[in-house]
């Protein structure tokens, strides 16, 4: 079965980054008009604050051969989940459109970094012949994340804040990244 996969200690550490990463990129896209909303932006601010978030994912596409050159895959990872958790981090404490577009824009340079790492990772992690099923996992956690977790934030949002939200993903991701820097100089 496909499940016994997550047995293995390096796919399982790899599912566990993509679960994150989903989770930070859904938050991301979910939380942050609510938030702008809250303190007052106007929908087109809205909209600039999210594009500024899609254009660093871009950008940092555009870097990853040279980055990839003098980087390895769980540094990047690392990158991405102290990238993440700084932004978020952040976010809470703006208001306006500039600070806000900011931190989305270190958001999506950690996270745009990310899924090229992953997939090389869940490529080579994965016993052979069973990378499709790896893949599979992959897509079954970020699908989940894309539909389960509107209704979490949504919930937790509402009971605690778009601001309590944003630290406790932060929280996550600082002890995340921390984690990975580990594995990442194990696997040296």
């Amino acid at each position: 079965p496909t499940f016994e996969l997550l047995a293995l200690p390096d796919l399982r550490n790899v599912l566990i980054a993509v679960a994150l990463i989903s989770m930070s990129w859904d938050l991301q896209t979910f939380m942050m008009p609510v938030h702008g909303t809250a303190v007052g932006l106007s929908a087109s601010e809205i909209g600039l604050v999210l594009g500024a978030f899609a254009v660093a994912t871009f950008t940092i596409r555009l870097a990853m051969p040279t980055l990839s050159r003098h980087l390895r895959e769980w540094q990047v990872l690392t990158f991405t989940l102290f990238t993440a958790a700084l932004a978020f981090s952040l976010m809470p404490w703006f208001g306006s459109l500039l600070p806000l577009a900011g931190c989305a824009f270190l958001l999506g340079l950690g996270l745009g970094a990310a899924y090229p790492n992953v997939m090389s990772l869940l490529h080579g992690r994965s016993p052979p012949g069973r990378v499709g099923e790896a893949l599979g996992l992959r897509h079954l956690i970020m699908n989940g994340s894309h539909v389960m977790l509107p209704l979490v934030f949504g919930a937790a949002g509402s009971v605690l804040g778009a601001r309590v939200v944003f630290l406790l993903m932060a929280a996550v991701l600082l002890a995340s990244g921390l984690k990975a820097r580990r594995l990442g100089r194990q696997q040296r």
